[in-house]
């Protein structure tokens, strides 16, 4: 079999994705997510606002599908349960529980914020940069290389959104 750099990226995605629910559809949204995160980094595809309805309506629903069938499978006592590790001391288990049920809850936020807020100040920088494309000619260069740490930006969030949602499905 010809082995090709796009085969060896597309084993590598399908390996990081693979911690998840092991199904098509889940694989079909995160790289549905992917593909969102890099089409960001071409001029007029979509804007800001309609990245953060993306993030909203795509991504918030995954992890709030993970939490309602966390708690509709093993119940309300085994999920908080789940968020004490083992081996903590009795005494200290009402607050290591409040804790992580404040972790479990502040996750999705920082779900959504951390890529809107991250990608918006690298487009919105980038925009101003290329303004003074007209003045010298080595910013043209910078943006070049903006580009590209864009795009790793995009793949690091699209590695977290996949990594959180994991984590959460087995948490």
């Amino acid at each position: 079999m010809l082995l090709t750099r796009l085969h060896v990226l597309w084993c590598l995605v399908c390996r990081i994705v693979e911690g998840g629910w092991q199904e098509f559809l889940y694989r079909v949204v995160l790289l549905l997510v992917l593909c969102c995160f890099l089409l960001l980094r071409v001029p007029y595809i979509f804007g800001m606002s309609g990245f953060a309805v993306f993030l909203f309506v795509f991504v918030f629903p995954l992890f709030l599908a993970l939490f309602v069938s966390r708690m509709s499978v093993e119940g309300i006592s085994k999920f908080c349960a789940g968020l004490i590790p083992d081996g903590t001391p009795v005494w200290i288990a009402p607050f290591v529980c409040l804790t992580e049920s404040l972790s479990y809850l502040v996750r999705p936020v920082v779900l959504l914020i951390r890529p809107f807020v991250n990608l918006t100040i690298g487009a919105m920088g980038g925009f101003v940069i290329g303004l003074l494309t007209l003045e010298t000619w080595w910013v043209i260069l910078f943006l070049f290389i903006l580009f590209f740490y864009e795009v790793f930006v995009a793949l690091v969030h699209w590695f977290i959104v996949c990594s959180i949602l994991s984590f959460s499905e087995k948490h």
